[in-house]
């Protein structure tokens, strides 16, 4: 009887345990990196959007300056800042879903500084099932994005938008962010 109760507790404590190790690893290791939702004019001068009759326009942001792979702090210096976006909205007039993804690199004074390689994969989902699937890669650029609408009869249920990017260059650690936005 005393083993049973002691299997209990040991049972209750490794159960314990597993809950606490995810919140444990959620935090990212990745350094420097902000991640945050953008207000609807913020979003709308990305996308184009009306944010005052638009639904949803805003999207999911993550920048980070690019990290020098060594200790060369000559590069740090000269850094590009690198964005990744994700939006999901609706325009006003229609009751289309329209996507709006980007990779983007920049220098400290907001110009385009090309990287050795630039690429997002967009995908779209409604209720589940696969609407939109499309990868742009771009070597010595500075973007890449993709754009997508639907515009079918039935528009409803819940719509899920995720962005894969790829920020690479030489000299520096590089970099996969995934953004994501949701539109029901």
């Amino acid at each position: 009887m005393q083993l049973r109760k002691w299997s209990v507790v040991l049972l209750a404590l490794l159960l314990a345990a597993m809950a606490l190790v995810p919140m444990v690893n959620a935090v990212s290791p990745d350094t420097g990196v902000v991640t945050r939702h953008l207000s609807p004019e913020e979003g709308a001068k990305i996308t184009g959007a009306n944010p005052d009759k638009d639904i949803g326009v805003g999207g999911l942001l993550t920048t980070r300056t690019a990290l020098p792979s060594g200790v060369t702090s000559a590069l740090a210096s000269t850094a590009p800042s690198w964005s990744a976006y994700t939006d999901l909205w609706v325009p006003f007039f229609t009751a289309s879903k329209d996507y709006t993804g980007y990779s983007r690199s920049r220098t400290s004074a907001g110009l385009a500084y090309d990287i050795d390689k630039i690429g997002i994969r967009g995908r779209v989902w409604r209720d589940g099932s696969l609407y939109y699937d499309q990868t742009q890669t771009n070597y010595n650029s500075a973007d890449a994005q993709l754009s997508y609408e639907y515009a079918g009869l039935y528009t409803g249920g819940t719509w899920d938008a995720r962005s894969d990017h790829t920020f690479e260059l030489s000299g520096y650690t590089s970099w996969y962010p995934v953004t994501t936005d949701t539109l029901t």
